[in-house]
């Protein structure tokens, strides 16, 4: 029995839509821990216009000063707030199914609008369309977070539709350029911490002055993000004590951590290993000073946000000539920063 094109549609847009929304975070893997940590404390995109706004204060208008008897006290008018505005975007993706090849793989699609709820397929006819729908969703899925992942890492500066991402908010050149339409060449307190081609030597040292840059600006960081080169070089200044127990087996495991968890930690905090770091190296090919696999971000995740609307799937009309059903992807989504003095970045020579 075959399938009417319009239950076709449906049955694949609900498919697509329940199997996407009801993906945990979890699902996303420790490979990709950027987006699982932005996902864990995401908000929502609310309708607006072009732009996901964070109101900032610049200063304390502060008059202070000291009186006594009759000294004249001043007062004045304070204007203590700016406003960054992030502008939103959209990622999309999509797929279809060409009739012909459902055709050979055992499903027939009636396209006459008017069979629609009256053709039922058969039991193994639903099997083979489920089979076919789980490797599209899976594909789908994978591939979209791989690509969302690469791009909040980036600078924005890809396509002019590009969500800006990590490497703008927290910049390797913090006092150039407007980030969130402020200016970070006038205004100081709109830049974070960078230090660059820092010797292993030096690392220790260079980051407890960004961890103090962070500490005075906005807080301790609660996410630390590395690429291979960089967690290498911190390891090697690091002396590890292995201590084994008389008379009890010896177990001694030279390596530390877990899967992108390193086991190494800097004030409390574990500095976690991104994957992602050479895929970009690869993608976008820096000089060797600018490398992001030599890169360690200190975030605070309070004052870096990711938002969006959640994905919306739905069936786009297919052209008159093309015998397939459509389904497409969309998510608005937008990513912004309010204390960009509270973060650093810190590449390893």
């Amino acid at each position: 029995m075959p399938i009417s094109a319009p239950d076709l549609a449906t049955v694949t847009v609900a498919a697509l839509d329940n199997y996407m929304r009801n993906r945990p975070v979890d699902q996303i893997g420790t490979e990709r821990p950027f987006i699982k940590a932005l996902m864990g404390k995401k908000k929502t995109l609310l309708p607006a216009r072009q732009f996901s706004v964070e109101t900032v204060r610049e200063n304390y208008g502060s008059n202070f000063a000291w009186s006594f008897g009759e000294t004249a006290r001043t007062f004045n008018k304070r204007s203590t707030a700016a406003q960054a505005q992030f502008p939103w975007r959209v990622a999309l993706d999509g797929l279809y199914l060409d009739w012909d090849m459902l055709f050979a793989a055992g499903i027939r699609v009636d396209p006459d609008p008017a069979s629609k709820g009256k053709l039922v397929l058969e039991p193994n006819e639903k099997v083979i369309l489920y089979n076919i729908l789980t490797e599209h969703m899976e594909a789908l899925e994978l591939g979209f977070i791989e690509k969302l992942d690469i791009e909040l890492h980036r600078d924005g500066t890809a396509s002019t539709d590009a969500v800006v991402g990590l490497d703008a908010l927290i910049s390797r050149t913090p006092a150039v350029g407007t980030v969130g339409g402020l200016n970070a060449a006038t205004k100081t307190y709109w830049r974070n911490y960078f230090a660059g081609a820092v010797a292993t030597a030096n690392l220790r040292t260079t980051m407890e002055a960004a961890w103090r840059s962070c500490i005075r600006n906005g807080g301790a960081p609660d996410f630390i993000l590395a690429g291979s080169t960089f967690i290498d070089a911190y390891a090697s200044v690091l002396t590890l004590t292995q201590n084994t127990e008389a008379g009890k087996p010896k177990q001694i495991d030279i390596a530390t951590g877990q899967g992108a968890r390193t086991g190494l930690y800097f004030k409390g905090v574990e500095i976690i290993w991104d994957p992602v770091f050479s895929v970009l190296d690869t993608l976008e090919a820096p000089v060797a000073a600018n490398l992001w696999e030599k890169r360690c971000y200190f975030i605070n995740t309070k004052h870096l946000k990711y938002e969006d609307d959640e994905m919306a799937v739905y069936n786009p009309t297919p052209p008159h000539n093309v015998r397939a059903t459509y389904a497409s992807l969309d998510l608005r989504c937008a990513m912004k920063i309010n204390r960009r003095n509270g973060h650093a970045v810190i590449v390893a020579a």
